[in-house]
């Protein structure tokens, strides 16, 4: 009777919520397909009418236009090419998540998160296949020589690289978390131990060792932050533990025997990236500087300089580093003010476990700067003026 309820649900969407809720599962295509229905639905939006009230409510949010115009502007300036595709990335993505919320619900957005926590299912299942080479990777030399199979041996499915595969278990993993504590469903909770340590092994399979300490430390916050008691101490040292034991096993063991040269190289494009924001400290030259101004100091070819914090500074400035922490300050006042009340521990617990995933992610890579990977994070996140909203009452099943 639960499945049957499960597809009533999907029976009672409207049909802006499931062409919607079609684009949002294409994220586990590979990256370039995804890109062609992505692109096809904006499109859809100018022959619908859509998008003339979604660039009206683009005027509610001065500092994030403001942003993205400054980045496509240096990027013009610095003749960074693929900056200017990035930065019109970016502006999609706004035009995408600007319509998102309009058409969100909690229910809707609850949904979404299960079909997302089941994309992931699968997903693992294919990371096993790849990890024990039943079948083989996505080789995508044929958009370009340098997107040829680098990562023979970790799992990175559809999502490009293992670095990002790996920071998208560690979402599903904390969705997996939040839909488990805020459920009375007995089947949503079994699924949602099964997404969780599915997700785990998935992300075992990457051999991503950044992955782990961020997960640990997205985990223990979460537990913090929703059950703030003695049971979220133990809970924590369970996660800690289970952490530990994945990060030492295997594959990924083998990796953290290389650590101290993986570190080396890590510094030497932490010095090439830092090198590059002194020559242009206050305004950058747009999304992806590393990539375009590496030759100039002679440094290694990389998309990026591997840290979010330095790759956002050389490619921003301190000019676009600032009008970026402005665009953040409304959410973050919402999510201040969710904070006030008790009841919604769980998904202020979400969004800070997603932010602390990220923010020690990000210390040695840039994966959220990925189309798969930014999608996922935005569609919680983008949540946050619909959950400030919802009733307490509202906010389990």
């Amino acid at each position: 009777m639960k499945s049957i309820g499960f597809i009533e649900k999907l029976k009672g969407l409207s049909s802006k919520e499931l062409i919607l809720l079609g684009i949002i599962l294409s994220i586990f295509l590979p990256f370039y397909l995804f890109v062609v229905v992505f692109c096809l639905y904006i499109i859809s939006l100018i022959f619908t009418g859509d998008m003339k009230s979604i660039l009206q409510k683009m005027g509610e949010h001065p500092m994030l236009l403001l942003f993205l115009g400054y980045s496509t502007v240096i990027s013009v300036f610095a003749q960074n090419w693929m900056g200017v595709v990035a930065s019109v990335g970016i502006f999609l993505f706004t035009v995408f998540f600007l319509h998102y919320q309009s058409i969100l619900s909690h229910k809707f957005f609850r949904l979404i998160l299960q079909l997302v926590l089941f994309g992931s299912v699968l997903s693992a299942a294919f990371a096993s296949l790849e990890h024990f080479q039943i079948v083989k990777k996505f080789n995508y030399a044929f958009l370009s020589p340098n997107m040829q199979v680098w990562h023979q041996n970790r799992a990175e499915v559809t999502f490009f690289n293992p670095n990002y595969y790996g920071i998208i278990c560690c979402f599903c993993i904390m969705i997996a978390f939040y839909l488990f504590t805020t459920t009375k469903l007995n089947w949503l909770k079994v699924f949602c131990v099964i997404a969780g340590f599915g997700n785990l092994f998935g992300l075992n399979f990457t051999q991503n060792r950044t992955a782990f300490p961020a997960i640990i430390a997205g985990a223990i916050i979460y537990l913090f932050t929703t059950i703030k008691n003695w049971k979220a101490f133990w809970l924590s040292i369970g996660v800690f533990a289970i952490g530990l034991s994945f990060l030492f096993s295997s594959d990924l063991g083998v990796r953290m025997g290389t650590l101290d040269s993986s570190m080396e190289e890590r510094i030497s494009i932490w010095d090439a990236g830092m090198a590059l924001f002194k020559q242009n400290p206050f305004w950058g030259e747009g999304p992806l500087t590393y990539m375009h101004s590496y030759p100039r100091i002679h440094a290694p070819y990389h998309e990026h300089a591997h840290s979010l914090y330095i790759d956002t500074i050389l490619s921003y400035g301190i000019v676009g580093t600032i009008l970026l922490v402005l665009s953040s300050v409304a959410p973050v006042r919402l999510m201040m003010d969710m904070s006030q009340e008790s009841g919604k521990r769980p998904i202020i617990g979400l969004y800070l476990s997603f932010l602390t995933v990220v923010a020690v992610h990000g210390i040695f890579d840039l994966a959220l700067f990925w189309i798969q990977s930014g999608f996922i994070f935005l569609l919680v996140m983008c949540s946050i003026p619909l959950e400030r909203r919802t009733l307490v009452s509202d906010m389990t099943d």
